[in-house]
């Protein structure tokens, strides 16, 4: 019996890991941290200040909800959070960065996404479209969040441990329009003032459900 069974298990395993990729008509869940890599917000381009300011480095958290049209394209529906600061600028070694508020983007995001299936290592791009949720805290209550469009492009890649559980990760830039600059400091269309431009990076673990299965 025990020779029986050291004779299957490895067949039944190397089945199931073979299997393991994006299935057409999955649904896969998600969760996953990270790192929030701050840009900077450009004199004129907030109500704020009357110079530039940098968002800080901080963790990053979020979730995402996707479907597996095809084998190749999916669509990912991604929510991700942190709570950061927004500090003066400075360079040099160990440069002194005051903090001058508390900055909380949050993000949801449609992305298209297409996957380049090999085995059980699923790579991916994606390219998205959703809003940026600005919140600085000041303690000053007049002071609203904001919502703005922001555009986004990933690559990652998907390790499916079997049909139905894996591990992802993904490195995501994001542009976030914030409007035309106020204080004189617009320079028309093209003005890379208007935008808040940020970078994350983002691992997690998930579960597919359904699907048609090869």
């Amino acid at each position: 019996m025990n020779k029986l069974l050291v004779a299957i298990l490895p067949g039944l395993f190397a089945a199931s890991f073979a299997s393991a990729q994006p299935a057409p008509g999955s649904i896969e869940v998600g969760v996953g941290g990270g790192r929030f890599f701050g840009g900077s917000f450009q004199k004129g381009s907030n109500d704020l200040f009357d110079h530039r300011v940098e968002a800080d480095d901080d963790i990053l958290k979020g979730f995402w909800l996707g479907a597996q049209l095809s084998r190749e394209w999916g669509l990912e529906v991604a929510v991700r959070r942190t709570e950061t600061h927004l500090v003066e600028p400075a360079s040099g070694v160990f440069p002194s960065k005051p903090a001058v508020a508390v900055l909380i983007p949050a993000t949801v995001e449609l992305a298209g996404i297409r996957s380049f299936p090999y085995g059980n290592f699923v790579p991916y791009l994606g390219f998205g479209v959703g809003f940026m949720n600005v919140e600085a805290d000041t303690g000053d209550v007049s002071r609203r969040d904001v919502n703005r469009l922001c555009l986004s492009m990933a690559a990652g890649a998907r390790f499916y441990a079997t049909r139905w559980i894996g591990a992802r990760i993904d490195v995501r830039g994001r542009a976030t329009y914030l409007g035309v600059r106020s204080l004189g400091e617009d320079r028309g269309t093209f003005d890379q003032g208007r935008w808040f431009t940020n970078a994350e990076l983002l691992g997690g673990i998930f579960l597919s459900f359904g699907g048609k299965r090869p």
